[in-house]
């Protein structure tokens, strides 16, 4: 009887392999993993904080429907530029052109009177009282065609003078009082930068501190700035409102801008080498280590281990260093759990 015999697939698939390279065994060796690190700085007394915020118009001037009324149309978008008498927003004018409407009747009446007294006095059948009467009653309807005539010209916004629109306050369909803010005009002096600070922080500004803003969409330069107002009182708890004047200004400028503060902030304790804390790696017994790259030749390293002496929890989610690594050194900034000693990996500098 002829017998069968059955083999597991795993030892078919290696018997094809081993068949097809002559029964040679190879093996593939894997590129060196990319690391991310960083440099250890010099000791420092300062630290910088980043704090998002927004360009603001400084020496705004407020501009207001001088009559109250439903706001029927807004042509002004903020951030743009207008000549001096553009129209930037128009209210429901039905009331004031019916009002205007009545004055003229009573004014072509008026004119009418005073003629018809003027004659009868030349022909001695009226008083100079009649007359004066007359006159009285002309001005009075003249006095209120002006004032019907100025409210119906009162319900368009326009532009007083050239300049940019800072911000736009109503929108169409809304009703608005007289003299309630509709839109304001960019300033002509310098521009503000607006941020919010936590507690942790605030108490570390000053006025007049200098600091510097970069905008997003002028993402290539900074600009100089100063501090001018803290808040006394925080908003919902959490940040105290801070503005800083612009030393410069530029024609790229404009309200709602978003960009970045950027502040040197003294440290109390004095100078320290400053790197993030999840650099470093805690063990058992309370002892802490990062992992320090010995560079090579070719952008590769060999990763080793080494302990340090962990001072305090600095701003911007920084630790202190107080022993155990040298300004210049690099250390691996991400992954640091999965690190090996004597592991040899190419190096990648974080942005």
């Amino acid at each position: 009887m002829k017998a069968n015999y059955h083999y597991p697939l795993p030892f078919i698939l290696v018997s094809l392999i081993l068949a097809g390279c002559g029964g040679e065994k190879s093996v593939v060796e894997l590129p060196p993993r990319p690391v991310y690190t960083i440099v250890v700085p010099e000791p420092t007394s300062t630290s910088t904080r980043t704090f998002s915020g927004q360009l603001q118009a400084a020496e705004g001037v407020n501009l207001a429907f001088e009559v109250s009324g439903r706001v029927i149309e807004v042509l002004a978008k903020q951030g743009q530029f207008y000549a001096e008498g553009t129209l930037l927003a128009r209210l429901d004018a039905s009331d004031y052109q019916n009002s205007l409407d009545n004055a003229q009747a009573g004014l072509t009446q008026a004119d009418q009177e005073l003629r018809r007294a003027q004659r009868l006095f030349e022909s001695g059948n009226a008083s100079q009282s009649q007359l004066d009467g007359a006159i009285a009653q002309e001005q009075s309807a003249q006095a209120n065609y002006n004032s019907a005539l100025n409210r119906l010209n009162d319900t368009s916004l326009k532009m007083p003078y050239e300049g940019v629109i800072a911000s736009v306050n109503i929108d169409p369909q809304q009703v608005v009082q007289a003299g309630q803010s509709a839109m304001s005009i960019q300033g002509e002096g310098p521009m503000e930068f607006a941020f919010g600070a936590p507690t942790d922080v605030v108490g570390l500004l000053s006025t007049g501190q200098s600091l510097t803003i970069r905008l997003g969409d002028i993402a290539e330069d900074t600009f100089p700035a100063t501090i001018t107002e803290i808040s006394p009182s925080s908003t919902n708890n959490t940040t105290y409102g801070v503005t800083a004047a612009l030393s410069v200004t530029d024609a790229a400028f404009r309200v709602g801008m978003d960009g970045e503060a950027n502040v040197e902030l003294s440290r109390e304790t004095g100078d320290a080498m400053l790197i993030p804390l999840v650099c470093v790696v805690s063990m058992a017994g309370g002892k802490q280590f990062v992992w320090v790259a010995s560079s090579q030749e070719g952008g590769l390293a060999a990763i080793g281990k080494r302990e340090v002496s962990v001072g305090s929890l600095e701003l911007e989610g920084n630790v202190s260093i107080l022993s155990g690594l040298n300004p210049g050194e690099r250390v691996v900034s991400r992954g640091v759990n999965k690190m090996e000693d004597g592991m040899i990996v190419r190096l990648k500098e974080e942005e």
